[in-house]
């Protein structure tokens, strides 16, 4: 009780000291809190400055990113129309080609002599060749041709250019057509005969050795160069 009573007293005694005290201590928490609201408020800025910053980064990256999906989108469209236009244009040419092949040359088999004409063209223009007969002789066989000339011109002799052998069987895998082609025997045979505008002009060609198989597979081309034309009158 004593001891409360001394602690009054010393207070009502040094009240004014105890008053500067306390309004400076106030006055301190006062300047403390200022500054540090204002640091807080600095580094808030800051920080919220510095992700400004990298949302902005991120914002061009990824207009970057589109921009790149965008430009790799239209590389490959263009990529893709340009393999069709390769296909396409591929697949003309192979079909020019087939046409060109397809009458570069005459097949025909023995067996299916005398049985209708092929079309041959040259480099000169277009013929027809028959097969009409096959004569078996000695050692092999005689091929008895005629060579049709459905132009108004006269052609001045012509080769014939001879493979023939046994026929290619696409189900037969012990071969291919590779090995096949060249297991083909071949021979060039040149004729004098003059080509007539619209007759047909018979010759002859002797393949030997030759066995029966041998002529299952014939195939003739035909090199007419030289033209005569009429003169007009």
């Amino acid at each position: 009780m004593e001891l409360l009573e001394k602690i009054l007293t010393l207070i009502i005694n040094h009240e004014q000291v105890i008053r500067r005290i306390s309004r400076l201590v106030l006055a301190g928490l006062l300047v403390f809190t200022f500054v540090f609201t204002l640091y807080s408020h600095h580094s808030l800025s800051s920080r919220i400055a510095r992700l400004e910053e990298k949302l902005d980064s991120l914002s061009s990256d990824i207009s970057s990113v589109s921009k790149f999906k965008e430009d790799n989108e239209k590389v490959v469209s263009q990529l893709e129309s340009f393999d069709e236009l390769k296909m396409k244009i591929l697949t003309n040419i192979a079909i020019a080609n087939l046409k060109l092949d397809q009458y570069s040359k005459a097949v025909f088999n023995a067996s299916d002599s005398g049985k209708g004409f092929a079309r041959v063209d040259s480099a000169a223009g277009m013929f027809f060749l028959v097969l009409d007969k096959v004569e078996q002789v000695s050692d092999g066989y005689k091929l008895y041709f005629r060579l049709g000339n459905p132009q108004t011109c006269v052609y001045n002799g012509f080769t014939a250019k001879l493979r023939w052998g046994k026929k290619y069987d696409d189900q037969d895998k012990s071969i291919t057509k590779e090995d096949w082609e060249k297991s083909l025997k071949s021979s060039d045979m040149s004729f004098q005969n003059k080509l007539m505008p619209g007759q047909w002009t018979s010759f002859e060609i002797s393949i030997s050795p030759a066995q029966p198989e041998d002529i299952e597979y014939i195939e003739v081309k035909i090199q007419a160069e030289q033209i005569s034309l009429q003169r007009a009158s």
